[in-house]
């Protein structure tokens, strides 16, 4: 009497939310009842390798909303460097190249403003005037100074967020010789610069009438630091970053910036806190604000051909 063979399946619903354990221990059983119509060992095969499907299917992480959620849980993508700047005193940058890190770093600017914090600015490039370019714009408090690359990000950065704050008077910036900043801004990115502090003109206070003809010497950041602070650490910076300066002309356009140029440029922004302290007194805060103004304007609102910085303050500038 010929034999029937009778295949019988049983086990869970093949569902998305089969377990892997579930999918991979379904159970086959296989009877011999007749020849006709019976299944071949390649078909028990075949249902063995869906059941293993189903089973690498589940144990894959299900992509979607629970995956963005874990991404805005991560931490910052701006690695903070920490950079001394004097005898058991340090502070850090973060440089900003992308833009995902410049939107994170304008709700910390905007934080720290909201808080009445102070604030520096700075910017680098290569013949810094509306004949040169703008290719970082460094703004920061006593504790951090951000780096932003404006050459990496693009001018989007203004639109994004920092044109506010550049041209907010009612925000104070600390700056050094803000004249061709001011003039930069201005003819290449539409940027009128306000609300600044200048340093260097709360320095040349007490040295207004030292000179003939009503000129007075103004005095560069380095040598300020020099005889203002007695600690070296911020100098001997400087003195790395410009002996890279030397070397190149247009270092400020070159990618990517090597480790002395961004604490070159941290330190542009963190001595601006330690010169203010030690020369705050020199002269009004109304008086030194309304001065600035006119220092950006002696440049800005020139017609120029070239590049005509000048190492004596303009007459007018101080009332």
């Amino acid at each position: 009497m010929a034999t029937k063979r009778k295949l019988d399946l049983s086990g869970t619903d093949e569902t998305a939310e089969q377990t892997s354990s579930e999918a991979k221990t379904k159970r086959v059983k296989i009877y011999l009842e007749s020849s006709s119509g019976s299944l071949t060992k390649e078909d028990v095969e075949k249902s063995s390798q869906s059941s293993n499907k189903i089973a690498d299917r589940n144990e894959k992480p299900v992509k979607g909303k629970d995956e963005k959620v874990a991404r805005k849980d991560e931490p910052s993508t701006i690695i903070p460097i920490t950079i001394n700047i004097g005898r058991n005193e340090t502070s850090t940058y973060k440089y900003v190249d992308t833009k995902d890190k410049f939107i994170e770093v304008m709700k910390e600017l905007q934080e720290m403003i909201k808080n009445k914090q102070m604030i520096a600015v700075d910017c680098e490039g290569v013949n810094l005037s509306r004949f040169g370019s703008v290719t970082l714009i460094n703004i920061g408090t006593r504790d951090l100074v951000y780096l932003i690359d404006i050459l990496k990000i693009g001018n989007s950065v203004f639109d994004d967020g920092l044109r506010s704050i550049l041209e907010d008077s009612g925000i104070e910036k600390l700056m050094f010789d803000c004249r061709e900043d001011a003039d930069a801004l201005l003819h290449i990115h539409k940027v009128r610069l306000n609300g600044v502090l200048d340093v260097q003109i709360l320095e040349v206070n007490n040295r207004i009438h030292v000179y003939r003809n009503g000129y007075t010497k103004i005095r560069s950041l380095k040598h300020c630091l020099e005889l203002y602070v007695i600690d070296d650490t911020l100098v001997n910076i400087k003195l790395q970053g410009r002996s890279s300066m030397n070397m190149s002309s247009n270092i400020w356009e070159k990618r990517p910036l090597d480790e002395n140029m961004l604490k070159y440029a941290s330190v542009d922004i963190l001595s601006l806190f330690k010169l203010y302290d030690a020369l705050r007194t020199r002269m009004s805060h109304i008086v030194w604000k309304a001065a600035p103004s006119r220092y950006c304007d002696n440049a800005r609102s020139k017609n120029r051909t070239y590049r005509d910085g000048s190492g004596i303050l303009p007459k007018g500038i101080i009332l």
